[in-house]
């Protein structure tokens, strides 16, 4: 026998992998949610999904951002109802960490991060959601667009200027390097040490003590 949680289809509420401690401290969570969904006698006045009419509806999405799908309309329509992350709706859809956090403003779903634990919580928002809310801030979905591609522009344009203020660099310290060099060159005299034999060649050598030049001296 299969444990239906009441006929409810739950997502997984917890990333594997977790720690015991950590486990009972996400548990109570979905058994809230569970037990604090209306389940009224009456099935006329009981949540429905506002796609298809189901009374199959998803507690999380009940509880959390009072949306009333059930978990089939929720896969064939994932334009509307796929979660996004924190990251996501901040980059596609230009929102600030302020909007984001206040719960009347974005419902979210807080959850354990689930590439570590110890990192912050991962942060969920419904797609749906999060576009209505960035249309209405933007004033519609061009809008959106024209922002987005404007910082996309500028984006380009700091990442031009930086180039070019790099390569500038390169080249002031470039030509430095060649005119410290060339006015070593016009003013350094040899400085040359005894004489030596080099015991590959047994030819006399001398190196100059300045700049490392070694010639052969011939004797006569």
């Amino acid at each position: 026998m299969v444990d239906s949680r009441g006929g409810f289809i739950l997502p997984e509420l917890y990333p594997k992998g977790l720690m015991a401690d950590e486990l009972s401290r996400i548990k109570p969570v979905e058994k809230t949610l569970l037990e604090d969904l209306p389940i009224p006698l009456d099935r006329d006045l009981a949540p429905k999904c506002r796609e298809c009419g189901s009374l199959d509806v998803d507690p999380l999405f009940f509880k959390i951002f009072t949306l009333t799908v059930c978990p089939a309309c929720k896969q064939a329509h994932p334009e509307k109802y796929s979660l996004i992350t924190k990251t996501e709706a901040k980059q596609d859809y230009l929102l600030t960490d302020e909007e984001l956090r206040d719960a009347a403003i974005l419902p979210h779903w807080e959850k354990p991060n689930p590439r570590k634990s110890t990192w912050n919580n991962m942060m969920l928002y419904v797609r749906e959601q999060v576009e209505l809310y960035a249309f209405k801030r933007w004033g519609g979905e061009a809008e959106l667009d024209k922002e987005f591609e404007r910082r996309e522009e500028e984006k380009k344009q700091r990442k031009a200027k930086k180039f070019k203020a790099n390569l500038r660099d390169l080249r002031n310290r470039t030509r430095t390097s060649l005119w410290q060099r060339r006015d070593f060159d016009a003013k350094h005299v040899h400085e040359y040490g005894e004489l030596v034999e080099n015991p590959e060649t047994g030819e006399t050598e001398k190196t100059c003590q300045t700049c490392g030049l070694t010639i052969v001296v011939t004797e006569l």
